[in-house]
C-alpha cells in the first residue's frame, strides 16, 4: 500500500462571481414584496369597508320609542332582581330551620336589592320555637340585623301556629 500524499486544504477557495443572477433575484424579491404590500392594502381596504356596511346593517338608526325606554327600564329592574344572591341567603334560610329540627317553616321571602334588605315571612309551632329561629338568624353571617316586625298566633288553623314577620339587611 502506498502511504497518502500531502493533503492540500484551501480555506479561502476563489469567490465565483455570478453579478447578473443576484441582481435579478434581488429585484424578483423586491417586485414580490411590492406585490405582496399591495395586496395586502386591496384586502385591508375591502375589510374595513365591509365592516362598515356590518355595523350599518346591526345597529339600525331610529327614534328612541317610549314605550322601548319603559321596556328597557322594567328590563333593568328584572335583571337587578336577578343578580340577588338567592343561593346563599335560601341556603342560609334553610339551614336555620334544619338547625330547629324543621319547627320553622318558611313562608315568603321578599328582598328588596335596592335598599339590601330582605323580608322573611314564617310560621312556627310555638312562640319559643320562632324567637329560637330568630335567634338563629341573628347569628348567621349572611344576614344582618334580624329583627323581629311582627307575630300573631293563627286561629283560623285548628293547631294554631305562630306566625311572624322578620327583616334583615343582607351582605353580598
Amino acid at each position: 500500500m502506498r502511504a497518502p500524499g500531502r493533503l492540500r486544504l484551501d480555506f479561502a477557495a476563489p469567490v465565483h462571481r455570478a453579478p447578473w443572477a443576484g441582481a435579478a433575484l434581488c429585484a424578483i424579491g423586491v417586485a414580490a414584496a411590492i406585490g405582496v404590500g399591495v395586496a395586502f392594502d386591496a384586502k385591508l381596504t375591502e375589510r374595513n369597508r365591509l365592516d362598515a356596511r356590518l355595523g350599518a346593517i346591526a345597529t339600525p338608526h331610529r327614534a328612541v320609542n317610549p314605550g322601548d325606554q319603559k321596556a328597557a327600564e322594567e328590563a333593568a329592574a328584572v335583571a337587578s332582581e336577578l343578580a340577588v344572591p338567592w343561593t346563599l341567603l335560601l341556603s342560609e334560610l334553610e339551614s336555620a330551620s334544619h338547625d330547629l329540627s324543621d319547627k320553622v317553616s318558611l313562608l315568603e321571602v321578599a328582598p328588596d336589592p335596592s335598599k339590601h334588605t330582605v323580608r322573611i315571612t314564617a310560621e312556627a309551632r310555638t312562640l319559643p320555637d320562632a324567637l329560637a329561629y330568630l335567634v338563629r338568624l341573628q347569628q348567621s353571617k349572611v344576614l344582618r340585623y334580624p329583627m323581629l316586625e311582627s307575630h300573631e298566633r293563627r286561629k283560623d288553623d285548628p293547631e294554631h301556629p305562630v306566625r311572624i314577620k322578620l327583616a334583615a339587611e343582607w351582605r353580598t
